[in-house]
């Protein structure tokens, strides 16, 4: 079986005759027929019913045709990526990050990379809980950054670093409470800044909050430190996004009872199992994970 015979096949299941689909491929109408006949003799089949006015697809010819279909699709996306190779076109790596993550793990590793591989652009989006996955899985990123978000055995996953996680409010926010001993109830009345899951499919809940509490949501973590840093509410925050507010006294470290006030979270890269990788993706799991 060769390409060009599939494209003959193709070309006279859309076309409706023989001649037509000759003129399309700028071929002769002998050099068509010869190749569904080539075709049909490759699978022991009948392809067109050749009976009627024009030639029309068997059973086993329909079967084929959608098949042809991905064939030549994937053929040509192959077709394209080789050219662009060939002249220096760039490639894209594209990766979806957690929204906590705006000081990425490893970033010496990312920057020797792009160092290396000076034709990829990079297309990072930048999710927060099922947001990060969804995109993997709707093939809009090859690869993503973030923490464990439900892992099951659809994925493949390596921890690359981690992430301290602290309570804080603006240092006279919860006055004259005693920032090491905050009651439920009265965090309970203050907002608690979350950030928004950026997921559509199945949005998940928000995490480390206080039953009944008042909660304020956001889309980024830095317009939740403007709103910390303006006393508007508290919330669980990396902390190297804080650190420098809290030396300076603008930021308080707070403790509320019966909550995680503190605690380090696991940052893993993270890919499909099922999924082929490009040659650029590859490379780049490759540097993150060695």
């Amino acid at each position: 079986m060769k390409l060009d015979q599939v494209k003959a096949f193709m070309a006279v299941a859309e076309a409706g005759s023989f001649r037509s689909a000759a003129d399309n491929l700028h071929k002769t109408q002998p050099t068509v027929s010869a190749s569904i006949r080539a075709l049909e003799d490759t699978f022991n089949a009948q392809l067109f019913d050749r009976e009627s006015y024009r030639p029309t697809l068997t059973p086993e010819g329909k079967a084929l045709y959608e098949q042809a279909q991905q064939l030549i699709s994937a053929a040509e996306d192959f077709e394209s990526l080789g050219f662009s190779l060939s002249q220096g076109a760039k490639q894209t790596l594209s990766i979806s990050l957690s929204a906590m993550c705006t000081q990425p793990p490893r970033l010496d590793r990312f920057r020797e990379f792009f160092d290396e591989h000076t034709h990829v652009e990079l297309q990072i989006s930048t999710e927060h809980h099922s947001g990060i996955l969804e995109r993997l899985n709707s093939n809009q990123s090859e690869l993503a950054i973030g923490p464990n978000m439900m892992f099951n055995n659809r994925y493949e996953y390596i921890e690359i670093g981690e992430i301290e996680m602290v309570t804080v409010a603006a240092s006279d926010y919860f006055a004259p409470h005693n920032l090491d001993s905050i009651p439920h109830k009265v965090a309970r009345e203050r907002p608690h800044i979350l950030v928004l899951d950026t997921g559509t499919k199945a949005p998940m809940d928000p995490l480390n909050t206080i039953t009944g509490g008042k909660k304020w949501f956001v889309r980024d973590y830095q317009v939740k430190k403007e709103l910390l840093l303006a006393g508007m509410g508290w919330a669980r925050i990396p902390m190297y996004l804080v650190s420098n507010a809290i030396n300076e006294g603008r930021l308080s470290e707070i403790q509320i009872e019966r909550f995680n006030n503190r605690n380090r979270i696991p940052i893993y890269i993270i890919r499909l199992k099922d999924r082929t990788l490009s040659q650029v993706a590859a490379a780049f799991w490759q540097k993150m994970t060695q």
